[in-house]
């Protein structure tokens, strides 16, 4: 099936994207709210966005799915080597089914969803999505593709234990998948250099197809104008930090503990604020204030967490591997800055001693003491940090401005290929 001929478009039309996503667009907990946030962000901006769901809508509850995140977690803390790498490789043709199969058929519900478009003759100028390379593998179309993502499978196998624990099958048909996916499209958008870098140098994509557009936060003030910068520094008497954790290991959430009980050592009265499951130690500890998992979807728990980011000091993350990093662009829109490993995209979101600070990831708890402890002593730093972050939070790390980069691109790819 060959869908999506290019139709003429009429003068007071605007462009119509269709926007492929695996759940409804109007989910904010999916894929860490990036879909919504784009969709949202492309809205806005006058595009008429038909939405292409991938997947089937029945599935876990939500209770189910917080059981599942509770085992996930539980199997990464107990450091279990799962089954599944044995499995993989020890029957690979199994392994690549697995794999092309269901990618397959998320391409052919696209294509039937345009060939029904195009009998109404309501077919889209583009197709646009966030990480769909499982979605594009079989799809054929004359329509331009525009694509967006903040990982390549490469980085996502460095740095990312799910994939790590993986047999070598499983691997390198993911790989294959993407590589075939991005031959497909016509731009390809990438959320840092270094995973545009990656898809240049691993998946041969062409580099002047390529683009880096930074996302914006999912959290951030209900009214901007309320926050000012500099932001009150920490002190020896209150050091407030932040770490925002979905997989409480790949981000070290027991580093930012140890850095955290190693300055109350030293006499500051610092403590460790922890959005997301946390560990048994981090759980149990004096130092620390386990907040749990927090739904961007719900109203008290949006709230919680922008209270979190206005009155934490510092958010640190010193995650062994990182795509991008939104958590630092949110504490940035408050005004505060980042101490952050330099870990994939990080170093890009975080500019050294401009917005935050960057830390090498292989460093000890106690370089991770000693860079707070730093900002407590040295206020002055603290608020050139605080003044920066803030200004570039809202003039480049924002949906917005992510908008009008991808708005741009967009158009200029439909101009180009009709």
């Amino acid at each position: 099936m060959n869908t999506g001929q290019s139709q003429p478009k009429p003068a007071h039309r605007p462009l119509r994207i269709g926007f492929i996503s695996a759940r409804p667009l109007d989910d904010p907990n999916h894929l860490s709210g990036m879909p919504h946030s784009m969709a949202t962000a492309l809205a806005k901006l006058g595009f008429e966005i038909v939405p292409f769901i991938t997947d089937r809508p029945t599935g876990p509850t939500r209770v189910h799915r917080k059981a599942l995140n509770r085992l996930r977690t539980l199997q990464k803390q107990l450091c279990v080597t799962p089954i599944r790498k044995w499995l993989d490789d020890r029957a690979p043709s199994k392994t690549r089914r697995r794999v092309i199969d269901p990618v397959t058929l998320r391409s052919i519900r696209i294509e039937c969803q345009l060939a029904e478009l195009e009998r109404l003759n309501q077919l889209p100028d583009a197709i646009f999505g966030c990480c769909i390379s499982s979605s594009l593998y079989a799809l054929e179309t004359n329509l331009p593709i525009i694509y967006f993502s903040d990982a390549t499978s490469y980085i996502i196998r460095d740095t990312y234990p799910g994939l790590m624990n993986r047999g070598e099958a499983h691997i390198q048909t993911l790989h294959q998948v993407e590589h075939t996916s991005l031959k497909r499209t016509s731009s390809a958008i990438f959320a840092s250099p270094i995973v545009r870098d990656s898809a240049i140098k691993d998946l041969g994509i062409n580099p002047e197809s390529t683009h880096v557009v930074p996302m914006g936060a999912h959290v951030t003030p209900a009214d901007p104008t309320v926050i000012e910068a500099p932001t009150p520094p920490p002190t020896r008497d209150h050091c407030d930090l932040l770490i925002v954790a979905s997989d409480p290991i790949r981000k070290r959430v027991d580093l930012a503990l140890d850095a955290t009980e190693i300055l109350r050592q030293r006499g500051i009265n610092a403590t460790l604020h922890i959005v997301g499951p946390g560990t048994p130690r981090s759980n149990a500890s004096t130092a620390a204030k386990p907040l749990g998992r927090l739904q961007l979807s719900d109203p008290n728990d949006r709230q919680t967490h922008q209270q979190l980011l206005r009155d934490c000091h510092i958010q640190l993350l010193p995650s062994l591997g990182e795509a991008f990093g939104i958590a630092p662009i949110e504490s940035a829109h408050f005004a505060r800055p980042s101490i952050v490993a330099n870990a994939g995209g990080l170093p890009f979101v975080v500019l050294h001693n401009k917005t935050g600070l960057v830390i090498d990831r292989d460093e000890s708890p106690v370089a991770w003491a000693d860079a707070i402890e730093s900002l407590i002593d040295n206020p002055d730093h603290y608020r050139d940090l605080s003044r920066n972050a803030l200004q570039r939070a809202r003039d480049e790390l924002n949906w917005d401005a992510w908008g009008h980069s991808v708005a741009k691109i967009i158009t200029e790819t439909i101009a180009t290929q009709r």
